[in-house]
């Protein structure tokens, strides 16, 4: 008896360590799934030291071949997927994974969208989370017992974009105290203005990711989906303003590799009740269903692959790649990723960028030559650079048929100070403003060629001076941007209030004007 229960025992463990990493780590039931894979090698590799630990136990001096086959199972499927996953490869299907995602080359001028001004996102995710934080942090009755999540997903609302999150416990004991009732609020930050809606809901949310147990979001969906395969869900609001929790399900587009979204689950978060559709059968509400980084991944297959393998490898002709950086644009009522193009080389310029529709994996390519994001964020900074401001990650607009980038431009505390738009093409071009109504202003007041700039009335001696533009800079002084022109060996000033044409100046232009004795400039003449 005592030698049975010793020969027993680990096997009953192990039956009972399996059931709890299940329950922790919540694997689909199907041999597509990674994670299930590896439960599977892990349970015939414990199995055969267990085995062997007991023939050793009750010194045995062979093993069965049972116990052989036991060992041959685990490496039989490594093997055999380690197979199967090489043959999958770029190396044997580099054209298969250029195709992953279908591009439809467009024009700038005729086909990029026109956003609103009252449309542009730019408070960046850092800037949410900060002003979330913040909000919650003023409201001592829930403070103590809640925090915001930290998900802040970037949705159309009325084709409006805010980021939403929301509340979660504090802690083990915020949560035994509170589960009953819920989680009484989610909130919305507008990413255009920056204000935070602490947003009151009739019913409070039972299922969240801060929840234990079986009203853990994942584990939810996991017990009523036993066999899909899906990632962390995210939390989305209808256009009701009603919290959800969406997961995308996957299947894999070659055997055992590359996951291709296959449809979406709906829970409802405040009832627990959930809904599975096609992708061609979800709500019109819903704004993400394709991961950045899975969009991200396909077009640099795309850029890699389209000439082949071995292309990619040696001779590297046409290769391309995404920028390092991503942002999201709200059009049309959806949420558009987007992201430069850029040679294989990184040589610091685009030759393009992409726009990917998140809901529908819709995908245009502009080719548009300009700079890269981090050097038109540079340049943003550079323009106030006394000020020691850090840019955001850009937007890419259409402004008078031309490209420009957008960011804000945030002090050592994270908050928005200024914002810059750049130009795209020529990044030596910003123009900044307290306001965005301000920099769209500048664009637009800016004149057709030749600029002229209006005479300002003064009692000071004027010189008329005339000659080529050698070199042009700017700086920030009193809160005022002056511009340094250097024309025929000397130094002349001229602050913006003068005009807004004043940072469409190029080297190489001809200036006539006149000047005062410090040699600042009173009107101006610009002929390109």
């Amino acid at each position: 008896m005592k030698n049975r229960l010793i020969r027993w025992a680990p096997h009953l463990l192990l039956i009972v360590l399996m059931f709890i990493l299940n329950y922790i780590y919540l694997p689909a039931f199907t041999i597509q799934s990674p994670g299930f894979r590896f439960f599977i090698a892990f349970f015939f590799v414990a199995l055969l030291i267990i085995e062997v630990g007991i023939d050793v136990s009750f010194q045995r001096k062979q093993i069965s071949r049972i116990k052989y086959g036991i060992l041959a199972l685990p490496i039989l499927l490594v093997g055999l997927t380690f197979v199967i996953q090489l043959f999958n490869s770029p190396f044997f299907r580099a054209t298969d994974y250029a195709e992953l995602i279908e591009v439809e080359e467009k024009d700038f001028e005729t086909d990029f969208f026109q956003m609103d001004t009252e449309q542009i996102p730019m408070m960046d995710r850092d800037t949410a989370e900060r002003l979330g934080s913040r909000r919650i942090g003023s409201m001592s009755e829930l403070v103590s017992q809640f925090v915001p999540a930290n998900t802040y997903t970037q949705i159309n609302i009325d084709n409006a974009p805010f980021r939403v999150t929301p509340l979660e416990y504090a802690g083990f004991m915020q949560w035994f105290n509170n589960r009953n009732e819920g989680i009484p609020n989610y909130l919305k930050v507008d990413m255009v203005s920056g204000d935070v809606v602490v947003e009151e809901l009739e019913n409070e949310i039972k299922y969240s990711h801060s929840e234990r147990f079986s009203r853990n979001v994942k584990r939810h969906l996991r017990k009523n989906y036993p066999t899909l395969m899906f990632r962390d869900p995210s939390f989305e609001v209808d256009d009701t303003g009603h919290p959800h929790y969406v997961a995308t399900t996957y299947e894999n587009k070659f055997l055992f590799t590359q996951q291709e979204p296959s449809g979406v689950i709906i829970l409802d978060a405040v009832t627990g009740e959930t809904s599975a559709y096609a992708l061609d059968e979800m709500p019109t509400w819903m704004d993400r269903i394709y991961s950045a980084e899975l969009i991200i991944r396909q077009l640099n297959y795309r850029g890699q692959y389209t000439s082949g393998y071995l292309n990619s490898v040696f001779q590297k002709r046409g290769v391309t790649r995404t920028t390092e950086g991503y942002n999201y644009l709200p059009m049309n009522d959806d949420i558009y990723l987007y992201t430069g193009v850029t040679s294989v080389n990184r040589d610091a310029s685009n030759i393009g960028f992409y726009l990917v529709n998140l809901r529908t994996k819709e995908t245009e390519y502009y080719p548009v030559t300009s700079a890269d994001e981090y050097s038109a964020m540079e340049s943003a900074e550079g323009s106030l650079q006394q000020m020691r401001y850090t840019s955001t990650f850009p937007l890419l607009i259409n402004l008078n048929d031309r490209p420009f980038y957008i960011s804000s431009l945030k002090d050592d505390s994270g908050l928005v100070r200024a914002y810059a738009l750049v130009d795209a093409q020529d990044y030596q071009k910003v123009l900044t403003s307290d306001t965005v109504e301000g920099l769209i202003e500048q664009v637009n007041g800016n004149t057709e060629t030749p600029i002229e700039v209006e005479e300002i009335e003064t009692d000071e001696a004027l010189t008329t001076i005339t000659g080529q533009v050698e070199n042009i800079s700017q700086a920030v002084r009193s809160g005022d941007t002056i511009y340094y022109f250097m024309i025929d060996g000397s130094i002349y000033k001229a602050s913006i209030d003068l005009s807004d044409a004043l940072p469409f100046i190029n080297q190489g232009d001809n200036i006539e004007g006149d000047v005062n004795e410090d040699n600042d400039f009173r009107s101006i003449t610009v002929n390109p």
